[in-house]
C-alpha cells in the first residue's frame, strides 16, 4: 500500500492497524463533538477571506453518505482547472470512512466531521499501481491526495460537494454521479 506520508506496510499489518486505530477512535471519539477553536490570528484572517461562508449549509454531510461523487474541478492559488479528460476521480462517504478512485489507484482515508462545516480527513492510503498513461496522471493523483489531506471544512449547494482546503484558496469540487 502507498501511504501519502510515505509510511508503508504489508497489508495485512495494515489492516489490522487500521481497524484497531478505527476502533480506538470510535470509542474514544463516539460521543465527544469536535469544538471548533478560534485564534485571533484566524479572526484577523477571516477578515480578509472571501470565499463564501460555510454556515448556511443546508445539507449535512450525513446526507450524502454512500453516494458517488465525481470531481469536477480544482482551485488552487485562485487557478482553476479540470481533471484530465478521460479520467474519472471518485469520493465516496460512508459511515465509517471515505474511499474512491484518484484516478489510478484506489484510496480509503477517515474521516471526521465538526460543527459548521468542519471535515477532517486522515490516514489516506492508497494501493501501489503505476499509470503511464495518460500522460501527467500519476502527478495529478498525487496531488489529488495531498489535496484531500488539507482538507478541513466542507460544502453541499446545488448538487454539488465542494472540498475546501487549509489555506481557504484551495477547492476540490465534485458533482453526484448518476448511475
Amino acid at each position: 500500500m502507498r501511504m501519502v506520508n510515505s509510511f508503508s506496510m504489508k497489508p495485512e499489518r495494515f489492516e489490522k492497524s487500521y481497524l484497531l486505530f478505527l476502533i480506538f477512535h470510535l470509542s474514544f471519539y463516539g460521543c465527544q463533538q469536535m469544538e471548533p477553536t478560534v485564534s485571533s490570528s484566524a479572526i484577523q484572517d477571516s477578515a480578509t477571506q472571501t470565499t463564501p461562508p460555510l454556515v448556511d449549509q443546508q445539507i449535512s454531510l450525513n446526507q450524502v453518505l454512500d453516494q458517488e461523487w465525481i470531481l469536477e474541478l480544482i482551485t488552487e492559488n485562485g487557478q482553476r482547472k479540470e481533471p484530465m479528460a478521460g479520467i474519472e476521480v471518485t469520493l465516496r462517504f460512508s459511515a465509517e470512512k471515505l474511499t474512491g478512485s484518484a484516478g489510478c489507484n484506489r484510496y480509503f482515508a477517515s474521516y471526521q466531521t465538526g460543527n459548521d462545516s468542519q471535515l477532517s480527513i486522515t490516514d489516506i492510503a492508497s494501493t501501489e499501481m503505476w499509470c503511464l498513461q495518460p500522460e501527467g496522471i500519476m502527478e495529478q493523483e498525487t496531488k489529488f491526495l495531498q489535496w484531500l489531506d488539507k482538507t478541513n471544512s466542507y460544502r453541499i449547494n446545488d448538487g454539488q460537494l465542494t472540498l475546501y482546503g487549509n489555506d481557504r484558496e484551495q477547492k476540490l469540487v465534485f458533482r453526484k454521479k448518476h448511475h
